[in-house]
């Protein structure tokens, strides 16, 4: 699309009525929203890694003792 016809786009797009310019922005949030996550792969893989191990919760064991060295000043 060049210019001209973003131009027009939009003067069209300001010519509507506040309702039909709400309705507008809605389908263009949602149909960007849509655009944007479809073209992340790593937002994908959150989606399909997502709680995963919230049934094996993460635990540290005991650490055991071991010898001092040079104390941290």
């Amino acid at each position: 699309m060049n210019t001209l016809e973003l131009d027009q786009l939009i003067a069209q797009a300001m010519s509507l009525s506040s309702l039909d310019k709400v309705r507008l922005m809605e389908k263009l949030a949602t149909a960007l929203e849509h655009e944007l996550a479809q073209k992340s792969d790593w937002h994908t893989f959150l989606r399909e890694t997502y709680g995963i191990l919230a049934d094996d919760p993460i635990e540290r064991p005991p650490q055991g003792d071991y010898e001092e060295r040079e104390p941290l000043e």
